[in-house]
């Protein structure tokens, strides 16, 4: 029994342990040398793709650009005709009331066509305004109100609501009233009067 006691070998562990292998600074160097080429790939990569659609945008624009140009310039023709007819005629005919109906259609018609793409004309019939007015001049003007606009030497015009350009006008400015050569002679008279009258109490009670 003892000589079988004896015979029994040792059990061995079916998994022994796994030792935790330290990464050298060799193996660390070059992890780190894997992940900036990564990094450096993804941003070069980024670079060219938002190259490439700031590129695709420019172009984009320039065509809508252009585009919006040629159908502004298409519907300007018309008026570009117009213009022609109005020139012939006043080849032709030396009526000075032709020309102006002519030539006022031809403006109606190009102010309707701007008018469509948000021109507007700036007001300038009521009190001066440094946003929408230039004061070029200024007038001492009685019975006008300060500020008030009294002419337009230019207008001003206004696209989609910002102005484009100010209104060239003339301002209105308070006029100061002064007195007269004659009012301060009589006013220095009437001073002298007093002092004499204040005098001549004084000594009456003395």
């Amino acid at each position: 029994m003892a000589d079988d006691e004896s015979k029994v070998e040792p059990v061995q562990e079916e998994n022994p342990p796994c030792e935790t292998k330290t990464p050298t600074q060799q193996e660390l160097i070059e992890q780190k040398d894997r992940k900036l080429a990564e990094l450096t790939d993804t941003v070069k990569r980024l670079q060219a793709e938002f190259d490439n659609h700031k590129k695709r945008t420019e172009r984009e624009w320039s065509e809508r650009a252009k585009m919006a140009t040629k159908v502004l310039m298409t519907e300007l023709l018309p008026v570009l005709d117009s213009f022609d007819k109005a020139i012939e005629d006043a080849k032709k005919n030396q009526n000075a009331a032709s020309m102006r109906r002519g030539l006022e259609g031809v403006y109606r018609q190009l102010v309707q066509i701007l008018q469509k793409e948000g021109l507007r004309q700036i007001k300038a019939d009521g009190v001066f305004d440094p946003f929408m007015h230039e004061a070029l001049m200024r007038e001492e003007r009685e019975g006008a109100e300060d500020g008030r606009i009294l002419e337009v030497f230019q207008k001003g015009y206004s696209l989609n609501g910002e102005s484009i350009r100010t209104s060239k006008v003339k301002v209105a400015k308070k006029k100061e009233i002064m007195e007269t050569p004659q009012e301060e002679p009589e006013r220095n008279h009437d001073n002298h009067i007093n002092q004499v009258t204040d005098e001549k109490n004084d000594s009456e009670e003395r």
